[in-house]
């Protein structure tokens, strides 16, 4: 193309130097000018053409790499938010599963807050399940569970009450530690005794004038009390049978902190 140029431009020279009053010749120069106006009309539009094209496949390139990410980080978002949801609602999942046998992880929580996870490893033996290993409080009977729900492949019921058991657990271990904050900032002499497994609880409240012993019994799946006994020492007369209603019918953070401010009042 460069060639072609070059040989009409001189072409071009000649015809203006020398060759001006050559009808024929000069005809001929006019139709070459015109034939490489054209032909670099054409060049430049095909430069363009060529770079736009090389923009759009640069274009394509990255939306070909980028969608199908963008799809997947979609699609592990919408899995995770489904899977965030399964815990919620269960506070459990299989987080190991091979031909015989499989683990269960059991999230256990202070209302919405995971607090820790215990495992159940569960092995199949003659068209059952048994439990090869676990690490759940020794507390929660899981011999007899296994042998009442097990040994039958009700494996959904198993899980749901081994839950049930980890969640109370939770629950009233978090209580008595928000109860222990909230009197040592009353002003309140303070002192809590309780099982392992929290199925019995004693809390003294005392001040100079006062004392107080609330004695609850919890079953172990339970996270109010099954019963309550109040002891008193006191000068000032109390709505002792109000506090035992509040301690039966609300979590024991709540009716503890309107029993310890009545104290106050």
């Amino acid at each position: 193309m460069t060639d072609c140029f070059g040989f009409l431009e001189k072409l071009e020279k000649e015809n203006v130097e020398g060759t001006k009053n050559d009808q024929d010749l000069h005809q001929k120069w006019i139709h070459l000018k015109s034939s490489r106006d054209k032909l670099q009309t054409k060049l430049d539009h095909l430069e363009r053409t060529e770079k736009q094209l090389e923009e759009e496949i640069e274009a394509e390139v990255r939306d070909q790499k980028s969608k199908p990410r963008s799809e997947e980080l979609s699609e592990r978002h919408q899995y995770l938010e489904d899977l965030l949801s399964l815990y919620r609602v269960t506070g459990m999942h299989v987080c190991y599963e091979d031909r015989n046998q499989f683990t269960v992880c059991l999230d256990a929580s202070y209302y919405d807050t995971i607090l820790e996870s215990y495992h159940i490893e569960l092995k199949e033996r003659d068209r059952s399940y048994v439990i090869h290993r676990h690490s759940l409080p020794e507390f929660i009977p899981t011999l007899q569970l296994e042998r009442e729900h097990l040994a039958t492949g009700d494996i959904a019921s198993f899980l749901s009450l081994i839950n049930t058991y980890l969640q109370a657990y939770v629950f009233k271990r978090e209580e008595l530690v928000r109860i222990k904050k909230f009197i040592k900032k009353s002003g309140l002499s303070c002192d809590v005794q309780n099982t392992s497994s929290y199925d019995y609880t004693e809390i003294k409240l005392e001040n100079s004038r006062q004392l107080y012993r609330l004695k609850l019994v919890f079953g172990l799946m339970n996270v109010l009390p099954d019963r309550v006994q109040i002891e008193e020492d006191s000068e000032i007369q109390r709505d002792i049978k109000e506090w035992k209603s509040l301690l039966l019918s609300k979590p024991l953070d709540s009716s503890v902190t309107m029993i310890v401010k009545d104290i106050l009042n």
